[in-house]
């Protein structure tokens, strides 16, 4: 499993709407994906920051997902769309349960 970490820096008063849209729009856009497993918000409210956590099967499917379908995402987040202040990538080795 590979872990895309997205951190977005956005103003405390956008926080909600940001989230609310970005499940309306990438989550559901990201579902239609096979390799996509799941996603998970953090909010910071001290750093008004907010980490996206997108759980992906492979890489390759994670790097399938076409620029195109990204830029259009990133289109219907209209007046919400916020520039990623960091990104990493990260593989899952081992779960304890």
């Amino acid at each position: 499993m590979i872990i895309e970490w997205l951190r977005f820096k956005v103003p405390p008063e956008k926080s909600e709407a940001f989230i609310q849209r970005d499940e309306e729009v990438w989550t559901a856009g990201l579902k239609s994906f096979p390799g996509f497993l799941g996603k998970e918000t953090w909010i910071d409210s001290q750093q008004s920051e907010v980490l996206m956590l997108i759980r992906w099967r492979s890489r390759e499917e994670w790097k399938s997902v076409p620029q195109s379908t990204i830029d259009e995402l990133d289109s219907k987040m209209g007046d919400l769309q916020m520039q990623i202040a960091e990104s990493r990538e990260y593989q899952v080795r081992k779960f304890f349960h």
